[in-house]
């Protein structure tokens, strides 16, 4: 049996997140998405277009499930980067992407 192990579980319910970085060209870019999954080590969800390995990206998570009235939800904020991407056939691309912690002594 082959079991993925995770560090962390997930949760899911689809939740609304907001991603935002600079593109090669360095021009800032943003898009809507929605989770598949999530975990307290990051996300998986879906973009219009394919993203870069090692890609860094700014996330605005909206803690809205359904039933709930959205712009009361809680959300957060978080720094990742993207490590691992499939292109789909219609141009988009589901990625995964690890949250950056800061770690302080």
């Amino acid at each position: 049996m082959n079991k993925e192990r995770r560090k962390y579980s997930r949760l899911r319910d689809p939740l609304p997140v907001v991603v935002r970085s600079i593109n090669r060209r360095e021009k800032p870019f943003q898009f809507n998405s929605i989770t598949q999954d999530i975990g307290a080590g990051g996300l998986c969800a879906v973009a219009p277009r394919l993203l870069r390995l090692g890609e860094k990206i700014n996330l605005h998570i909206r803690f809205a499930v359904p039933g709930s009235n959205p712009p009361q939800a809680p959300s957060a904020s978080a720094r990742a980067v993207v490590l691992r991407t499939e292109k789909r056939p219609d141009g988009t691309c589901v990625f995964a992407a690890s949250f950056l912690f800061r770690h302080t002594h």
